[in-house]
């Protein structure tokens, strides 16, 4: 892999210098720093064909192009020069570096040929061990060098390529992932991106995606280390000439990844720590700068309580445009105005969809623990569970880690769907309290349909058919719809009698055809019901939406249209009133159900004897 090396330091403690004496290039490469004899933007240079030198400025104004620079790179170089000691930049940027989770590092004593006296620079290193001494540098080499004389410059390459020897790869997110650092035209290519790949890899003629914007693009042609390639990989510096976009689709800020694995998002949770000497407290509401990757946006904070320095909590961020970020990125904040740096974030959900409290309590509940975050996400969706490539692409985690996690945790996986033991049985307890109500304030109804069972309790149409599978034998089919195995229809005393009532009187109706509200208007839902009760029993049938008819009337019919047609071809409408003694309003639905049962066959405006007619 590539190992990327960025310098830290306060403004002119030697940053470039260093870099030009180590790499033989010069990062200063705009007029205005050439102009100003101060780094202001990004940039870069070649120790060797696998370590990259980010030189970052050390201007207070130009610091959140050191956070682009430090959110990439694998070692620090912090560089602090002999004859100025410990400055406030070489502080705030050890934060900086410490916050964003860099764990490798090197410290360079500069201009060592400045001061006369040695034990002034003793003093220096002294000084330094004291600063870092609770920090990732606590056991890092502090090399004395002079751009000036030379020394330490082989020593301090020799090192930094020992410990690159050391540097492990990051854990893959399982998808290409690029923040964009830089942004130019080439006369005859068009645009150029560049970048570090943070995980994933691509080659010429690979579909990408920028986020924000959700714009495609194609990748045209790649570089790395000034030479063409065929392909990048995670760690390395890439150059990236990409068709079909227009500069002013991108800027530092903007990532590229994958189609499809990375959201634009302008509300993310985040665990706060705070920079232990800061002075400023972090209140609700408040506005800070916030840096995540290579962008910088502006950011209101929402939070239950305040949270001081060297304090963490949880945090919602209300951002001001929105960026793309993802799950355990780290980031940084800096306050308002005066601007300083005044912590140090993780991403715990950058795309948070609930409101108000119920994302304050979503908030404040998360773990900062990856493993135990993501079963409180599964947790959190027990009604409607995901399969594990779901879970991977929400996580911007390779699918072998939620595997781990799932194994660990003891998460159920079957029928591609990811939950917990728990969620199983609240879910099974959720359809049998949904079904038990039902049947006691509808006792005469076989079953509930299984979309009002969805819609009642919430569930997804998988995670529904799985739970009722699961229950087996106690939730079974009846008619299209579900009930539970120990409900029955019994009718009460008196409802019993309303049935034999109620089936006398659609007798009498013989062909009219009567509905719920004139058989019963005192209570057309308790006839309807009945009704139904009866046609379990086929004692009676429904002819058409609302009109019923006895079963014995029914039969009679068969005989009647039998008889008919034994002396006769056809029957036009007028006839079978004539025969039924009907009217056209329940003549023709009768005819109908004739029809659709083969009692008769309709051609034209005549019957003729269906299969199923005597």
């Amino acid at each position: 892999m590539q190992i990327v090396v960025g310098t830290a330091g306060h403004i002119d403690h030697g940053k470039t210098a260093l870099v030009k004496a180590l790499t033989g290039t010069d990062t200063d490469r705009l007029a205005e720093e050439k102009a100003r004899g101060m780094t202001i933007d990004l940039g870069f240079a070649y120790l060797d064909q696998s370590i990259t030198i980010i030189d970052v400025p050390g201007h207070e104004k130009f610091i959140r192009n050191m956070v682009a620079g430090v959110s990439t790179i694998h070692i620090a170089l912090m560089v602090i020069a002999a004859d100025d000691g410990i400055m406030p930049q070489t502080k705030e940027h050890l934060h900086i570096l410490k916050l964003l989770g860099v764990e490798h590092g090197i410290i360079a004593l500069t201009k060592t040929d400045i001061p006369d006296d040695n034990d002034w620079i003793d003093l220096v290193e002294l000084e330094i061990q004291e600063l870092v001494s609770d920090t990732f540098l606590k056991d890092a080499p502090i090399i004395r060098t002079s751009t000036e004389t030379g020394e330490g410059i082989d020593q301090l390459k020799s090192t930094i390529l020992d410990q690159s020897k050391t540097i492990e790869g990051g854990l893959d997110r399982g998808f290409f992932h690029l923040p964009v650092d830089r942004v130019f035209s080439k006369t005859g290519f068009g645009s150029v991106v560049t970048g570090t790949v943070l995980s994933g890899k691509i080659k010429r003629g690979s579909a990408l995606e920028i986020i924000p914007g959700n714009q495609q693009a194609k990748v045209r042609g790649l570089q790395t280390h000034g030479a063409e390639t065929n392909s990048v990989k995670m760690g390395d510096r890439a150059a990236i000439n990409l068709a079909g976009l227009e500069l002013d689709e991108l800027h530092r800020g903007t990532v590229i990844a994958d189609p499809n694995r990375v959201k634009a998002t302008e509300k993310l949770i985040a665990h706060v720590t705070m920079v232990p000497d800061t002075k400023w407290t972090l209140k609700n509401r408040q506005r800070v700068h916030l840096h995540l990757g290579t962008a910088e946006v502006m950011a209101k904070v929402v939070l239950k309580a305040p949270i001081e320095a060297n304090q963490s909590g949880n945090v919602i961020f209300l951002l001001e445009k929105p960026v793309a970020a993802l799950m355990d990125e780290r980031f940084i904040i800096r306050s308002f105005s005066p601007m300083e740096t005044i912590g140090g974030c993780v991403v715990l959900d950058p795309n948070p969809t609930q409101f108000r409290k119920a994302l304050r309590s979503w908030a404040d509940k998360l773990d900062k623990n990856p493993s135990k975050r993501f079963l409180q996400f599964i947790s959190e969706c027990w009604k409607s569970p995901q399969s594990l490539g779901n879970w991977s692409r929400q996580f911007h985690a390779h699918e072998s880690q939620i595997k781990d996690w799932v194994k660990s945790l003891n998460i159920r996986n079957e029928k591609g769907l990811l939950f917990t033991d728990d969620s199983f049985e609240k879910s099974s307890a959720l359809i049998r309290k949904h079904l038990t109500t039902f049947h006691e304030e509808n006792p005469y109804k076989k079953s509930l349909s299984k979309d009002r069972l969805q819609d009642n309790t919430g569930f997804s149409g998988n995670w529904l058919s799985f739970i009722l599978e699961s229950m087996g034998d106690e939730c079974i089919t009846v008619e299209g719809g579900y009930a539970l195995k120990s409900h029955s229809v019994v009718l009460s005393d008196t409802d019993a009698a309303l049935a034999r009532d109620i089936e006398a009187t659609v007798k009498r109706a013989q062909f009219d055809l009567p509905s719920a509200k004139t058989i019963h208007p005192e209570n057309e839902k308790k006839g309807l019901e009945v009704l139904h009760i009866l046609k379990d029993e086929e004692k009676v049938l429904d002819v058409a939406r609302g009109m019923w008819i006895h079963v014995e009337v029914l039969n009679k019919l068969k005989d009647d249209l039998s008889a008919y047609f034994a002396s006769n071809d056809a029957m036009k409408v007028a006839d079978f009133k004539s025969m039924t003694g009907t009217s056209r309003k329940t003549a023709i639905p009768l005819l109908e159900y004739c029809d659709k049962h083969g009692m008769t066959e309709r051609n034209g405006d005549v019957r003729t004897k269906g299969e199923h007619c005597g």
